[in-house]
């Protein structure tokens, strides 16, 4: 072997061992950008008090797509509160099944999912499968409409973020994709 092959040979070398340590340290940080994307997939749905349309967001991966939802009543702000009207949720986006018991006023949901909410109206207070949950407002009727507070009930159903836009009165509930 000349010394021409010799140190072409130990520049290749070389070469190759820096790779393999760029290889190294690189390859954590890009699994990491990978996996932190596929967490970024969500489903967002944004209500407007005094407006009958509302709008899902979804980050998958094929995209961000967009669809209106037609409520049957507007949700409203009462109290400095944001408050839907319960038939809002009973529909294939957040697919609630709904039984309201006049004698007790008490609406009761329930999802595929098994997770079941009790709210009364006039009572500080709702159960979440068979659990008691404090709330610092009650739930109303109004113009033959029972409302419930916006926040307690996407807690419940284990939103992740609950964004308040001031400016257009809006309110955003946050989910990652998958957990719905």
């Amino acid at each position: 072997m000349t010394k021409k092959e010799l140190k072409w040979r130990i520049i290749f070398a070389i070469l190759l061992a820096l790779v393999f340590v760029l290889l190294v340290l690189l390859l954590p940080l890009v699994a990491h950008a990978v996996v932190h994307a596929e967490n970024s997939y969500y489903k967002k749905f944004s209500f407007q008090a005094d407006n009958l349309t509302a709008v899902i967001e979804t980050k998958d991966p094929f995209g961000i797509h967009f669809a209106p939802i037609n409520l049957i009543a507007t949700p409203i702000i009462k109290d400095s509160r944001f408050w839907i009207p319960i038939r809002v949720v009973e529909d294939e986006h957040f697919g609630m099944k709904i039984v309201w018991d006049q004698n007790q006023k008490m609406v009761m949901l329930s999802n595929q999912n098994n997770i079941r909410l009790q709210f009364w109206v006039g009572k500080q207070y709702f159960f979440m499968d068979n659990e008691k949950k404090v709330m610092d407002v009650s739930p109303f009727i109004a113009d033959g409409r029972t409302y419930i507070p916006l926040r307690y009930f996407a807690e419940a159903l284990g939103a992740k973020e609950i964004i308040w836009i001031p400016e257009t009165k809006s309110a955003i509930l946050v989910w990652p994709l998958g957990l719905d």
